[in-house]
């Protein structure tokens, strides 16, 4: 954590926590639920909200990011945004809530209870929406869906829109997303997954970092002893 008193705090200026290399930029709003857990960045205008960061992460300029949980080394666009809220498509006459939600949205309302669940949650007690896994990397414009989990090592392209849960390492486009490839063969996305390199401390990862250059390199040098590497 940041140390931040206030439910909220807007960074007009940059601001930089030297212990965990923290660095946010001009006109961040981020809220004391937030957790970063080191080595990130947060470019300017980006609001992040109850959501949990992990190392080597960085967001750019004007994503909207609340209730999700982030793994480590992410890279994400600018104006990224996690699309909050559902409507009956079917069942009901009207999508407009006064007509199954109690919450006032138009500031006024036909029901006096809930009839339609609003929000999709993967974990109802935290309150998260969105699940990004590890070494991810989230392209300019995307609009994630609640309810959805990014798989480790997943790439999804520019202006796509997330609409179900994606593959590991799966390269994903369009709108909605579409897997059309995968970044590396079924062996070696499966040993990536195995091995987790992401969890490695910086040490190791510093002394290997000419085997991430890479792919077929470094399983043949890491895969019979992955049980070794901490």
């Amino acid at each position: 954590m940041l140390g931040i008193k206030s439910n909220f705090r807007r960074c007009l200026f940059n601001f930089r926590n030297k212990e965990k290399n923290i660095i946010l930029h001009s006109n961040v709003l981020i809220n004391k639920k937030t957790k970063l857990e080191g080595n990130n960045i947060i470019h300017n205008n980006s609001q992040i909200t109850n959501t949990n960061i992990g190392f080597g992460t960085y967001i750019a300029s004007k994503c909207l990011l609340q209730n999700a949980d982030i793994g480590k080394y992410c890279c994400i666009a600018s104006n990224v945004r996690i699309v909050s809220g559902q409507h009956p498509l079917r069942k009901f006459v009207s999508v407009h809530p006064a007509f199954y939600s109690t919450k006032l949205q138009a500031g006024f309302s036909y029901v006096d209870r809930d009839k339609f669940v609003e929000h999709k949650l993967i974990d109802s007690e935290r309150g998260i929406k969105v699940a990004i896994g590890n070494d991810v990397w989230i392209g300019q414009d995307v609009l994630i869906l609640e309810g959805i989990k990014i798989a480790d090592g997943t790439v999804i392209g520019a202006g796509a829109v997330v609409t179900k849960d994606t593959e590991p390492f799966s390269i994903n486009v369009g709108v909605p997303a579409k897997k059309i490839d995968y970044r590396f063969n079924e062996v070696h996305r499966e040993f990536l997954t195995s091995l987790k390199w992401w969890d490695k401390n910086q040490q190791w990862i510093s002394e290997n970092k000419a085997f991430f250059e890479e792919v077929d390199l470094f399983y043949e040098n890491f895969n019979n002893v992955k049980s070794e590497i901490k």
